[in-house]
């Protein structure tokens, strides 16, 4: 881009000073203030009781997913001894049903546990943006 200079002289040179204005700030950004107060010691210590249990929740559902995990194998081992031993149709479609069940809960399991991480990482986020706003000032 280029610059245009301008020579001022006299009363032009006297208007543009009462004005308060000059060629080179036009040119220049003004920064403006954070509208925003920044947060609280409060607002980060909320932030990490939140994370801590995201942790748990994590931790929580984990456990669930490995439990609907066991079921699920204990469900198939008994689906291939009745398939065996030629149970009759009643057995093997409640034993269907139960795998179905079984993977079913493993599903919602694993979409819990997907929400979250997600709420623990928006956590960590939140509470990064306070730590900067807080430090920042």
């Amino acid at each position: 881009m280029k610059r245009q200079i301008w020579s001022v002289g006299g009363a032009t040179l006297l208007g543009l000073a009462l004005l308060g204005s000059s060629g080179v700030s036009q040119a220049q950004q003004t920064t403006t203030p954070p509208s925003t107060t920044p947060p609280a010691q409060g607002d980060i210590r909320e932030d990490t009781q939140d994370i801590r249990q995201d942790r748990r929740d994590i931790r929580e559902d984990r456990k669930e997913v490995r439990e609907d995990l066991r079921e699920r194998r204990q469900d198939r081992r008994e689906l291939k001894d009745d398939l065996r031993e030629g149970a009759g149709k009643d057995e093997l479609a409640k034993d269907r049903a139960e795998l179905r069940k079984d993977n079913q809960d493993i599903r919602q399991d694993k979409q819990a546990l997907r929400k979250d991480r997600r709420d623990l990482r928006g956590d960590r986020k939140e509470r990064r943006h306070n730590r900067r706003a807080t430090h920042g000032q």
